[in-house]
């Protein structure tokens, strides 16, 4: 029967239209004026609760825009008023910050997408680390940055994160996290085991289930007087944040930098200057004994469990005044003791003719004294000059290392890849590596050796410096595409392959380097920036730097000094 009625009761509406309005128009109208009118009513609602805000600032934002665009305060509450609406939907895997899946709206895509899931994980994760020890310990699910939010829903090995026009409401949060729970309940094991493989089925599957949960949501009337968005504006959002929180980072690292001095000041008396570079601590100051070295060697590493280059000094005046306090004080005596015996002898001339004998005695044992005394002084003079030649030989061992430097800088001038506060030696620009490879290229291999070699000659041929040399270090580098976890693996092996080179040269052989050479991976640390963009093939880069024996050198002082 439906395929004779359904067609008669299409050709009657058609031919007998107005027929068919009057007819339905009760009970429509009637339909239509109950909802239209409970929507007006909660609409109602929703402006009279934007207009008792009073004196709040967003009253007075809503009114400078209302001057500024021209449009009225009332309209721009009614825009307020409107619902939120989803843009883009992710799905990210939580432990390697993959992109699994991604929708859009029409005309909203973003030009990389993998890039902007990166950041908002990123993001997510440094917030959530920076109030773990805060009272509330519930992760973020809500950023947002004027017109633009994210709500991110965690759950399993994946996060959805949703970019919004507006903050959504209690029962938009529903249908999304109804929505997510869906998903998750059907394709877990998948998310858990995903690899970063854009051709799997169950992508096209769950992108087209996210599609349709999109179409679902978008309201029914479109904005027109909304302001377009563009994607670049969630970049620029994520890339403000992570700004904010780098700048955090690192206030707190000086402050606590800072809480490190005072402590040093208040336990030792010394006032000594702290500053990190590269994840390594440098202390430089003077001290008043060695034994404040140690106080302060222990304190840092209960702070910080970390080493430190030592740049401190003891300084020589102080070892100087006490010597001539010394021999001050011992010219005293001698004048003291001239002064009672020329006293004693004029004070014995009237007895001379009775006691001539007994003065004679007596004099002569002053004689002796005085030139025991004098025999005194020579010594003390001798010792003199031998602490200060001992003071002469600690103070060019602490030197030593700036000596080196020193060293290095007059070998290698004439080139930028010298770096004369480290001294290390940075082969950028040599076009060492092709992306994603760890095996040198043998036509760039000749710079590098002649480099080395310069290198290596200029420190294990001097003889001071040598026994102050404690290992050489190469580092490995890549540019900045790629995970983290995969660029220390690359760096690390670069570093290695050019270990394994360097030690088939005969200036490794020469000086016994297969022991004191270390390899170490870098990852992306450090990227060479040019006008602000970074140059990835100056950063695919090998850097050999020399390790000073700090410790070596403090006991050759103290040795020197106690000889």
């Amino acid at each position: 029967m439906q395929s004779v009625i359904s067609p008669v009761i299409a050709q009657e509406i058609a031919e007998n239209k107005d027929k068919m309005i009057d007819a339905l128009y009760p009970i429509m109208g009637g339909m239509i004026s109950k909802y239209v009118t409970n929507a007006i009513k909660e609409m109602m609602e929703h402006i009279n609760a934007k207009i008792e805000e009073g004196l709040s600032f967003e009253r007075y934002k809503r009114k400078l825009k209302a001057k500024m665009t021209g449009v009225s305060e009332t309209e721009i509450l009614l825009e307020e008023s409107l619902d939120a609406t989803i843009r883009s939907l992710f799905i990210i895997q939580k432990e390697t910050g993959l992109l699994v899946a991604e929708v859009h709206l029409e005309n909203r895509e973003i030009n990389d997408p993998h890039m902007v899931a990166s950041m908002a994980s990123a993001i997510k994760d440094f917030v959530n680390d920076w109030t773990e020890k805060a009272e509330e310990t519930s992760e973020v699910q809500l950023l947002s940055y004027g017109n633009a939010t994210l709500y991110i829903e965690s759950a399993g090995s994946v996060y959805l994160i949703a970019f919004l026009d507006t903050e959504p409401d209690f029962e938009q949060r529903s249908k999304i996290n109804v929505f997510f729970a869906k998903i998750i309940k059907k394709y877990s094991r998948f998310f858990q085991d995903f690899d970063g493989d854009d051709s799997a089925p169950e992508i096209q599957t769950i992108e087209e289930m996210m599609r349709k949960f999109l179409r679902e949501t978008k309201p029914p009337v479109p904005r027109e007087n909304a302001a377009k968005k563009n994607p670049l504006k969630y970049i620029l959002i994520l890339f403000l944040l992570l700004c904010f929180a780098y700048a955090a980072y690192w206030g707190k690292g000086k402050y606590e930098l800072y809480l490190l001095e005072q402590q040093i000041s208040r336990q030792t008396g010394a006032h000594i200057t702290i500053e990190k570079e590269n994840h390594t601590l440098y202390l430089k100051g003077y001290l008043a004994s060695i034994k404040d070295f140690y106080t302060i060697k222990k304190l840092i590493k209960e702070k910080t469990g970390k080493d430190f280059v030592n740049e401190m000094y003891l300084p020589p005046e102080e070892m100087d005044q006490k010597l001539m306090q010394q021999k001050k004080t011992m010219a005293q005596t001698v004048k003291r003791l001239s002064l009672e015996t020329n006293r004693a002898l004029k004070d014995q001339q009237h007895t001379v003719k009775v006691l001539e004998n007994t003065l004679t005695s007596k004099y002569d044992r002053l004689e002796q004294k005085v030139a025991g005394l004098e025999a005194e002084l020579q010594t003390i003079n001798t010792r003199y000059h031998t602490t200060r030649k001992k003071l002469d030989t600690a103070i060019s061992i602490s030197v030593m290392k700036a000596h080196a430097l020193e060293k290095l800088k007059e070998a290698f001038s004439h080139t930028d890849a010298f770096h004369p506060k480290d001294g290390s030696l940075d082969f950028k620009n040599k076009h060492l590596f092709e992306a994603g490879q760890s095996v040198p290229k043998a036509d760039s291999l000749s710079v590098l050796k002649q480099g080395f070699k310069k290198y290596i000659t200029v420190l294990m041929g001097d003889k001071q410096i040598k026994p102050y040399i404690k290992g050489f270090v190469i580092e490995g580098y890549t540019d900045s595409s790629g995970s983290y976890d995969f660029n220390k693996a690359l760096s690390l092996e670069r570093a290695k392959q050019i270990k394994k080179y360097v030690l088939t040269l005969p200036v490794s052989k020469q000086y016994h380097l297969s022991k004191i050479i270390d390899a170490r991976g870098m990852a992306d640390e450090n990227p060479v920036i040019i006008n602000g963009v970074e140059d990835r093939e100056a950063s695919r880069r090998i850097k050999i730097r020399f390790v000073f024996n700090s410790d070596k050198a403090i006991e050759s002082i103290e040795k020197a000094l106690n000889d």
